[in-house]
């Protein structure tokens, strides 16, 4: 038997042991509940900084979820992924096995997180094709949701600590406060750590910090709809990677500014402009920071500029739909694309469709 064909069966009998429990526990509930998600995301980025990429599959995330107490829940299941065009019958296959617990205002997690929209992080500090690409992450997770003040904190696990590597692994941290109705501050904080005692690989312990501190003034206006305005510091340290050059700086920074509307209620029209120097972020869109994809290429004083339109709905059935547009100027780098002229072009369409069955 193949590892996938393992997998497979291992996660089996792990839902027949449920519903066997299930069966001698009749005040317990447990659900079987599908996600899908179709996605089709395109990048036609030409420059030095990220290379253009078209991403278009199928995913599907099922699990058993049993419910010991009202606040309390496991889910065991499997996670595919199939990209459109591939020979293989699934490209990527993972466990879906978590501990989470509820209530009103709090969710705590351990096992397999939640990570819709990146934990809300900047496209500046997580890269948004993450969505696509990383929709599974393992480790802890609390989050809280009050009146005025929300926050969540999370360790994404990414690799163990064996002889042949070093333990890899993601911090992060968002909070933001809503003092007045019109007025949002926010921070956010991620961490990129290579390292672990056990062993070395033969490589140092690297490490890469970056933090956000932002503050956004919303409001509806006539006609204009909801309309807001963002003004963010980022600073950023370290490298992850232990090869990084040496006589580069290893501290950067950089100020976004983002504006937004949306008329009628229909889609959100936004600008936002981006001022970096020497800002490097392992984990964040290269857009922004200033080492390129080849390892020679360094530009320390950066801008940065996109507009675009993103429509996020619910259609019956619970259905959420995404589609968004992106014009890119990245420095005054000429693109093929675009004839020549400045400006790169990214569009995604995004369905996420629900399937929820009760079972006991």
């Amino acid at each position: 038997m193949s590892d996938t064909g393992r997998l497979v069966y291992a996660i089996s009998r792990c839902a027949i042991l449920l519903l066997m429990l299930a069966a001698q526990l009749p005040a317990q509930r447990i659900d079987l509940r599908t996600r899908a998600t179709l996605y089709g995301d395109n990048t036609e980025f030409f420059t030095p900084y990220r290379t253009g990429e078209t991403l278009l599959g199928g995913q599907v995330t099922a699990w058993v979820e049993a419910h010991p107490s009202r606040h309390n829940a496991v889910r065991v299941g499997v996670f595919a992924d199939h990209r459109f065009g591939s020979d293989e019958f699934t490209d990527s296959l993972k466990p879906v096995i978590a501990f989470r617990h509820a209530t009103r205002h709090s969710l705590g997690v351990i096992g397999t997180l939640d990570t819709e929209r990146r934990h809300g992080l900047l496209d500046a500090i997580m890269v948004s094709t993450r969505e696509i690409t990383s929709p599974i992450e393992y480790g802890l997770q609390w989050r809280e949701r009050r009146r005025t003040f929300r926050a969540e904190s999370w360790v994404n696990w990414q690799r163990l600590n064996t002889p042949e590597q070093r333990e890899q692994f993601e911090l992060g941290i968002v909070a933001a406060a809503t003092p007045m109705r019109w007025l949002r501050v926010e921070g956010q904080h991620l961490w990129y750590h290579r390292g672990g005692q056990l062993h070395d690989a033969g490589v140092g312990v690297t490490n890469n910090r970056v933090t956000a501190l932002g503050v956004l003034l919303h409001d509806t206006l006539p006609a204009l709809g909801a309309a807001s305005v963002a003004a963010w510091r980022l600073w950023s340290d370290g490298h992850i990677d232990p090869d990084y050059p040496a006589d580069r700086p290893g501290a950067g920074r950089g100020t976004m500014l983002r504006a937004a509307v949306t008329p009628w209620g229909f889609a959100e029209v936004f600008a936002l402009h981006w001022r970096g120097r020497d800002f490097a972020a392992d984990a964040g869109d290269p857009n922004y920071g200033s080492a390129g994809k080849d390892a020679g290429f360094y530009r320390s004083k950066r801008t940065y500029t996109e507009v675009g339109a993103i429509r996020r709905s619910i259609i019956p059935g619970n259905v959420v739909f995404d589609a968004e547009v992106r014009w890119h100027r990245i420095d005054d780098e000429d693109s093929i694309a675009f004839f020549g002229t400045p400006w790169e072009l990214s569009y995604r369409i995004l369905l996420r469709v629900p399937v929820n069955v009760r079972l006991h």
